[in-house]
Order: C-alpha cells, then sequence, then structure tokens
C-alpha cells in the first residue's frame, strides 16, 4: 500500500454563498502537473493528444492560489458512524467527512471519480471508485491500496473488517480479509454496481440486465431474475425483505424465496434504497424521485428541487440520509427534512473583476454571483431557464449580463434589472465596451448588438459563423473572434473580416496598446500586429501547452494572462508564455485581473480561485 498526499480544507457549515474560508492549494495525488513523469502520462492520455510534447511547468513566481468559491462536486454514496458523523464520496476523486458540524474533505486522483463508501468504525474506512481506486482510512490519513485490478469498482459492503466485498466493472468481486485482497469468480461478465448482506456466507450482488447473484460462503451463483433493467443498488433489513433497485423505475423484491418485480410507479431511474426500522423502505433517483413502499405500491413524490438523488444511508434508528447532485446532503428524522449541505455546481463561464474588493461571476442555470466583503451572493433575476455567458460593466454597481435567447440585463445599485430580449433571440456569447454608452455584444451566428446609452442596434457582422468573444482599445478599434478562425475588426464605421491563418475555434481576445491576442483551441494563441487600428497580420505563438485555451486577460502592469482546460492557466509577462501551477484540474473558462494585479479564475463545478501575486 502506499502512502497518500491529500489535499484537506475543513469549513463551519454555511448558509447558501455564505464565506467559506479560502484554502490553500497544496499539491496532492494528480493534482500537479509537475508531480512527475507519470502524472503527465496520465494526464496527456486523457486529454486524448497521444504522443505530442508537453513541458512541465517551470516553478511557481511566488505568487498564493486560494479557493474563494469551493465547488461542491456531485455526492454519490455515504456511511456513517451516527447521524452527525458520516463519510460522503463523489466525483472527482472526492471525500467529505461530516463530523458535529464542521467539513473536512480530501480530494485524490481527479480524473477517476469515486462510486462507494463504507466502514466498520470511525478509523477503519473504504471508499472505492473508478481505475480500480481504493483507498483505507485510518482516523487520520487516507491510503491508497492496489486491490489487483484497474476495473471501475461500483459498491462496498461488509459484515466485519476481516469480510469486505467490493464489486464493479466486467463481473468483478473482490474481497478483503484484513490482510489483503483477493478476485472472487463470480461467474459473469456484466457490471456489477451494487453489493449488500447478512453475513460473511449470505451476500447479494446486482447490476447490469437485472443481474442478481448470491454468495453462500463457498461461491457465487445466478439468481432468477424478474427484470431485464439494469439494478443498480441491492439492500435489506433481513434476509426475507431484500430491496434492489435500477433504471426504468424497476424495483424487486426478495421475500425469503423468490424475487418478485414491484410496481414503482415511476419510470426515473433508481440510485438508491434504504429503511428504518418500524418504517416502509424508500428509494431514491433521478429529477428528485423520492418513492415510499405502501400497502400495494410505492408512493412517489419529488424532493430536493429535483435534483438527482444517488446514495442513501441510515443510522439504524430514526434518521435516513441522502446525498446527491452538486454536494447535495439532506437528513429526515421523520417527519422533516433537513438540509446539512445545499450544495451547489455552478458551471461559471466569465468572471469580472472591477475593483479591488468586488467581483462577479456568471454562469448557467441563472448564476449571477457578487463577491463583496459579506462573500458571494446571487443577485440574478428570476428568469426561468437562463444560461449566463458574460459580464462586464462601468464598475461593481452598473455592470450588464448577457445570456442564451437573446437577453442582455443591466444591474444597476439598487434599482430593478434592466431587461431586453433580442428579436432574434440569438444566444450571446460575450460583451464588452468603452462606457455605458458604447457597447458590444456579441455571439451566434455572427450577431453583434450595439449599445449607445438607450437602445440596442444590430450590426452588420459580415459572417454567420457564431463569435465568441470581444474586446478592444476604443472606439475606433474593436475585435471579436469566433469559429473557424474568423477574427473581425471594428474601426468605428464598419466591421472587416481579417485573415486568422487558422481554421480552429477562437474563443479569447484581449487588447494591449501594443498588440491583440487571440486564444482558441489547443492551446492555440495568435499575436496580431498593426498600425495602432487594428491589426494587420496574425501570427502563432507558443503556449507551451496543448490543452484548449477559453479566455485571455490583461494585468495594469501589462502581465498577460490565458486560461483553459485541465486547470491550465498561462502567464506572459513580455519574456514568452508560461504555465502556472494551480493545483486543479478544473475546466477553467474564464479569467479576470483586478487593478490590484491579483487574477480571478472561475470554471466549472462553480470553483473560483483568487491568485495574489
Amino acid at each position: 500500500m502506499t502512502s497518500v498526499q491529500m489535499t484537506t480544507h475543513r469549513i463551519r457549515i454555511p448558509s447558501l454563498f455564505a464565506p467559506r474560508r479560502p484554502r490553500s492549494a497544496p499539491p496532492a495525488v494528480v493534482r500537479t502537473l509537475a508531480a512527475g513523469l507519470a502524472c503527465l502520462a496520465v494526464v496527456v492520455l486523457l486529454s486524448g493528444c497521444g504522443d505530442d510534447p508537453v513541458s512541465l511547468p517551470p516553478p511557481d513566481t511566488g505568487g498564493v492560489w486560494t479557493e474563494t468559491l469551493v465547488p461542491d462536486y456531485t455526492n454519490r454514496a455515504m456511511w456513517g458512524v451516527s447521524s452527525s458523523h458520516f463519510f460522503v464520496v463523489g466525483e472527482k476523486g472526492s471525500i467529505r467527512r461530516y463530523r458535529d458540524g464542521v467539513w473536512d474533505s480530501w480530494q485524490f486522483r481527479y480524473f477517476y471519480n469515486l462510486r462507494g463508501v463504507w466502514g466498520f468504525a470511525a478509523d477503519d474506512v473504504w471508499a472505492v471508485g473508478e481505475g480500480g481506486s481504493c483507498y483505507h482510512f485510518d482516523g487520520r490519513d487516507w491510503t491508497l491500496q492496489f486491490v489487483g485490478t484497474y476495473e471501475d469498482l461500483h459498491g462496498v459492503w461488509g459484515p466485519d473488517p476481516d469480510h469486505l466485498f467490493v464489486v464493479g466493472g466486467n463481473g468483478t468481486i473482490l474481497m478483503f480479509d484484513g490482510q489483503e485482497w483477493s478476485a472472487m469468480d463470480s461467474g459473469v461478465g456484466v457490471t456489477l454496481y451494487g453489493v449488500w448482506g447478512f453475513g460473511p456466507d449470505d451476500v447479494y450482488a446486482v447490476g447490469r440486465l437485472g443481474m442478481i447473484l448470491h454468495y453462500d460462503g463457498m461461491a457465487w451463483s445466478p439468481m432468477q431474475s424478474p427484470t431485464g433493467n439494469t439494478l443498480d443498488c441491492v439492500w435489506g433489513l433481513t434476509p426475507d425483505n431484500l430491496y434492489a433497485v435500477g433504471s426504468s423505475g424497476a424495483i424487486v423484491r426478495y421475500d425469503g424465496s423468490a424475487w418478485s418485480l414491484e410496481d414503482s410507479g415511476t419510470s426515473e431511474r433508481l440510485w438508491g434504497v434504504r429503511g428504518i426500522p418500524g418504517h416502509q423502505p424508500a428509494a431514491v433517483g433521478a429529477d428528485g424521485t423520492y418513492l415510499v413502499r405502501g400497502e400495494g405500491a410505492w408512493e412517489a413524490s419529488t424532493i430536493a428541487s429535483g435534483r438527482y438523488l444517488y446514495g442513501m444511508w441510515d443510522d439504524g434508528d430514526n434518521v435516513l440520509t441522502i446525498v446527491g447532485y452538486g454536494g447535495l446532503v439532506m437528513k429526515l428524522t421523520y417527519p422533516a427534512w433537513e438540509i446539512i449541505n445545499q450544495g451547489w455546481t455552478h458551471w461559471l463561464t466569465d468572471i469580472w473583476a472591477p475593483d479591488c474588493e468586488h467581483v462577479v461571476a456568471v454562469g448557467k442555470d441563472g448564476v449571477i454571483l457578487r463577491k463583496s466583503a459579506d462573500g458571494w451572493l446571487n443577485i440574478a433575476p428570476d428568469l426561468p431557464g437562463m444560461d449566463y455567458s458574460a459580464v462586464w460593466g462601468v464598475d461593481a454597481d452598473d455592470f450588464f449580463v448577457t445570456g442564451n435567447d437573446g437577453v442582455i440585463l443591466r444591474h444597476r445599485g439598487d434599482r430593478p434589472w434592466t431587461i431586453w430580449n433580442l428579436q432574434s433571440g440569438a444566444n450571446l456569447e460575450d460583451i464588452w465596451g468603452t462606457s455605458d454608452g458604447n457597447v458590444f455584444a456579441v455571439g451566434e451566428g455572427g450577431v453583434i448588438v450595439h449599445f449607445d446609452g438607450r437602445s440596442w442596434e444590430t450590426m452588420d457582422s459580415n459572417t454567420t459563423l457564431s463569435l465568441s468573444a470581444v474586446h478592444g482599445r476604443g472606439p475606433l478599434d474593436v475585435t471579436a473572434v469566433g469559429l473557424g478562425g474568423t477574427i473581425l475588426h471594428f474601426n468605428g464605421v464598419v466591421w472587416t473580416p481579417q485573415d486568422s491563418g487558422v481554421q480552429d475555434a477562437l474563443d479569447g481576445v484581449w487588447s494591449t496598446p501594443e498588440a491583440t491576442y487571440a486564444v482558441g483551441a489547443d492551446g492555440l494563441i495568435l499575436r496580431g500586429e498593426g498600425d495602432g487600428f487594428g491589426a494587420t497580420a496574425w501570427t502563432p505563438q507558443a503556449s507551451g501547452t496543448i490543452f484548449s485555451l477559453f479566455d485571455i486577460t490583461g494585468a495594469a502592469d501589462g502581465t498577460l494572462y490565458a486560461s483553459g482546460y485541465s486547470g491550465v492557466v498561462l502567464r506572459n509577462d513580455g519574456s514568452g508564455w508560461s504555465v502556472m501551477d494551480t493545483g486543479h484540474f478544473d475546466r477553467l473558462n474564464a479569467i479576470a485581473a483586478d487593478p490590484c494585479g491579483n487574477l480571478h479564475v472561475a470554471g466549472l463545478w462553480g470553483l473560483v480561485l483568487l491568485y495574489t501575486p
């Protein structure tokens, strides 16, 4: 077994968007490209880049990275010591422990999601996941163990520390006897997702195609299944009252002699089933589905605002806990639900820092987050179905936001939001201006609209290719970029196409007094030079990365920064581009520099990073 470096984070339970103590990001397993050539090989393989050469990042420039908004990765399973002391595992190698109102967090092997967790005591906990991932917790440290397979592992259960069963891909079943791991012969080749039992010689496993297996202490054997649907979870209070749930709302019950199909009343996929002594069992699944077994059928309701629900656990007394999408943890103490962790998964698309105290980040599902001394607050208006793409403004109390279906918003202090809807309904991707009376927004199908302080007017862009970004030096020198290597320049009168020399998608653009830079797919960076009124020649620059870049910004001292896929942030202080070690592998969609020289970077899962030079 190998000792594992890890990143930990402890926080008190906050209200939604309340300030959370920033954490630094020290290296953890597969959390930094500089960890070694082996880690680098994994990153390159997963990026699909074959044998393309990649340079290791140089030492950091001395600044500090912290998380100002901590992502809540989706929770997939949980196990607990008590209702106030439990472990949750989930996406991106995340493990969290809740203990008396305090969360501790670890993250391992970013590219491998964790799927199951089981324990025997607070200092004897196991977590399993994709790629044969298996970790053991001794109360202080998590230890990575090689279990003899690289198959994805989905379920784990055991009656005692000397009998731990794990199931996974292609019929994989493993057992730990307290000393070593061994592979068991399942006799099947289908993926197994769930395992449960009542002792070391009475264990059940379920999986694809309605597969149900039973272990009698000697061998695994298939049981007659009443369904061909995938079964994701199996659980029971007694050997003659066992349930399994799965795809298309499938619920099957074992009465000690045979399995029978029950009417769930839903077609939603079910991922968990569980119960508390004295109460009927419950099942959870997609779109907030919550089922309770009644006399003749299962009774359905929707909880958690329709979020996907994956894992369940009970304390054996009177508490049932459910985990799900975006970090959700909720506890049922009959008859009331309690939210332990509301969780959120903001897919942030843009970030803007007008001064040294305020930051605005926007994203999908109607998110407009504003950070001040009081922390992050979602100030978005109630517009159902909105995905916001970009933000720009004059100051912290006067800014514009663009979104899908041609929506443009303006926020001005305590006034109600001003809302415009383009008649074309085109999705808008970026916005920038020189003043509140000279603003440009670009987007789908080559649309460009201009705001003169009173109204929006459609401009002739001379292209039908979608535009991703816009920036400039002033009213007479504006550049927009987009799909197919599209670059357009506005001279105050007309938009004119320019020859980029590439066909790759361009996602970001930034103008300095000396040149204009565009970034895009596969680490592409173009530098445009001209006569001060728009670039006339575009040439590629060595970026030092093969990962796609999504945004570019400049600091007051002239330093340029770009952000992109797999946690990449690049820096150019005039001597060329170099990779900065962020300690993250999340996709970073947007980057902005504030007047104090700090960097703010935002991306998937709601992550916001702050770099302080």
